[in-house]
């Protein structure tokens, strides 16, 4: 009888974070005397509700680097954090272009969708920065990667799409629930603890709640650490290219099914 699987479910909350310094995105919790489980033989997620607060422009893309010539090297313009729409995009761009004395033209094509620019004078385009990163607006201006720079003189029109659309999905890790890796990093070289990825299909401010009812066959196993006691729980939340999310305020909830 002693070696019978057992299972119970224990919701975390982020709201309940040990460090109310930490973000809602980056937080450990604690569980109480009664909750600790000793010999975990396996974990799934059961249940994830959070709000999608996540901005379509945020700190990993809202910078643009660029250079006017041997007068005016590397420049940058920022915009502010926070969900646009195209055109407020644009508006947004060409108020930050003017602010650094350009007069940038920006439209929308109608039929193709692909931003075009026009600049006087012209400017150059960092595609790759000089620590060999990315430009970080590139997605979102529908500019392909490449190496070297782009001249915008006269008109130019991006190659792809412009990208608005935010955040695809949410990798939740956890260095103490997680039985496998999953590598979602930009240069391939770190390894990262995953328990789960959740689509995110609903629109900014809608709730993303993922119940997948009985998936046990999704369950991290943990045969090789039998005496395992749980104790506490670390959770992180990661965009695709490893980059830590801002929930802007809201909280998370996980509801996890544990077999000891």
């Amino acid at each position: 009888m002693t070696n019978a699987r057992r299972e119970k479910l224990l919701q975390i909350n982020s709201h309940d974070r040990v460090n109310k310094s930490s973000t809602q995105a980056s937080f450990s919790v604690s569980l109480g005397k009664d909750e600790h489980i000793n010999s975990v033989r396996g974990i799934c997620v059961k249940d994830v509700q959070m709000i999608n607060s996540f901005y379509n422009i945020n700190k990993n893309n809202n910078t643009f680097y660029y250079d006017r010539g041997v007068e005016f090297p590397e420049q940058v313009i920022v915009l502010e954090p926070g969900q646009y729409n195209i055109t407020s995009f644009i508006d947004a761009m060409v108020a930050a272009f003017l602010a650094n004395g350009i007069p940038m033209v920006i439209n929308d094509n109608p039929i193709t969708h692909k931003l075009e620019f026009s600049s006087f004078p012209a400017i150059s385009y960092y595609k790759t920065l000089a620590d060999g990163s990315l430009n970080p607006m590139h997605k979102v201006l529908g500019i392909r990667v490449g190496k070297g720079r782009l001249n915008i003189q006269e008109t130019y029109t991006a190659e792809g799409l412009h990208d608005l659309s935010g955040l695809k999905s949410i990798y939740i890790l956890s260095d103490t629930l997680s039985g496998g890796y999953c590598n979602c990093s930009r240069d391939g070289g770190s390894r990262m603890s995953l328990l789960d990825v959740i689509p995110v299909k609903q629109p900014f401010g809608g709730i993303i709640h993922r119940n997948p009812g009985s998936f046990e066959v999704d369950t991290r196993s943990y045969d090789n650490i039998l005496s395992n006691n749980l104790s506490s729980i670390s959770i992180e939340l990661r965009d695709s290219e490893n980059n830590l999310l801002d929930t802007n305020g809201t909280d998370i909830v996980i509801v996890l099914k544990i077999f000891y």
